[in-house]
């Protein structure tokens, strides 16, 4: 006689049985978040064109030592008439792009000035955001007297033109008024100044964020349940305004690449240190004469911002849940 186990159809399966099933007929999963943003982002065929130049700009500053071994400051060019060297001497086979008014060859500037640029722009873009990120956690979350602070301090920085304030900045670093400040590179100093005053946009935009997030019902079941601060503005509120923080980072990256350039260009940086901006500076004096000295450089800055700037529009479209496909 049969057992009812076998017999009666309604009778639970084992756990081998279930386990057997969901082999045979698996569920299909949800793509992630970010694999759509990567999906939407490649239909942007700007933004691949743009994100391509980033990479090749990048791959050029990481290998300029093989690219261009001649340190960009050097002489030697001035000296080799015999190999097309000399003074604002006209692009030929050993100097591809010329040399420039002093005889430095203008291949080994702009090869090694992509560095110093991508530098500054990365890393200053990654100050300003930190601090503009947690200043403007801390005043959305808290909101009070913490809000009021640091909302007062925003608007100073936004009140005063943020080239005058650079400027300034640059200057006073730069005096030697202080002493562990004397030796300080070009680099360091204008990722410091673009860093520490370009936070004030981007900690707006997060108060405003963060405040929207703090009405959502599942922060507020946070809060209920009783979560530490930490936990709630690290684990609930952070990874919801991700999205913003990254497209007004990439945006900034253009900026502060642009700012370091200007600054340069005005005469603010080190003569010694190689940058677009300073090459720029260099080769006004010749445009008429020889004004690849000034274009080489000046396209350099405008395509690598312009790429940026392309690449932060189509990442704020892609990640835009409000956007179809």
């Amino acid at each position: 006689m049969a057992t009812s186990t076998e017999t009666d159809p309604t009778k639970k399966r084992s756990a081998a049985d279930l386990i057997r099933v969901g082999d045979e007929a698996p569920v299909d999963k949800s793509p992630s978040h970010w694999s759509v943003v990567w999906r939407r982002f490649q239909k942007n065929k700007l933004a691949i064109y743009g994100f391509f130049v980033i990479l090749v700009v990048t791959i050029v500053a990481f290998l300029a030592p093989v690219i261009s071994p001649d340190y960009p400051t050097s002489l030697a060019p001035l000296f080799d008439k015999y190999g097309g060297g000399g003074a604002d001497e006209r692009p030929s086979l050993k100097y591809p792009l010329g040399t420039d008014t002093l005889g430095r060859d203008l291949l080994s500037r702009v090869v090694w000035g992509t560095k110093i640029s991508l530098l500054v722009g990365i890393i200053a873009s990654l100050v300003s955001t930190l601090i503009g990120v947690l200043l403007g956690a801390l005043a959305g979350y808290y909101r009070g007297l913490t809000e009021e602070i640091i909302m007062r301090i925003t608007d100073m920085f936004l009140a005063v033109p943020f080239l005058l304030i650079a400027i300034v900045a640059v200057s006073f670093l730069r005096s030697g008024r202080i002493e562990f400040l004397q030796n300080m590179n070009h680099a360091t100093i204008m990722i410091l100044v673009l860093g520490l005053f370009g936070w004030a946009g981007l900690c707006r935009l997060v108060t405003a964020e963060v405040k929207r997030v703090m009405t959502l019902e599942y922060v507020q079941a946070a809060v209920c349940l009783g979560a530490s601060d930490w936990r709630i503005i690290s684990k609930h509120i952070l990874p919801n305004i991700l999205a913003s923080i990254i497209v007004i980072t990439t945006l900034g990256i253009g900026g502060n690449i642009l700012a370091e350039a200007g600054l340069t260009y005005l005469g603010f940086g080190d003569p010694q240190t190689v940058s677009w901006g300073r090459i720029v500076n260099d080769g006004i004096e010749n445009l008429q004469t020889n004004p690849e000295q000034v274009f080489i450089a000046g396209f350099g800055i405008f395509f690598l911002v312009l790429a940026f700037n392309v690449v932060g529009d189509a990442l704020r479209d892609a990640m835009d849940p409000r956007l179809k496909d």
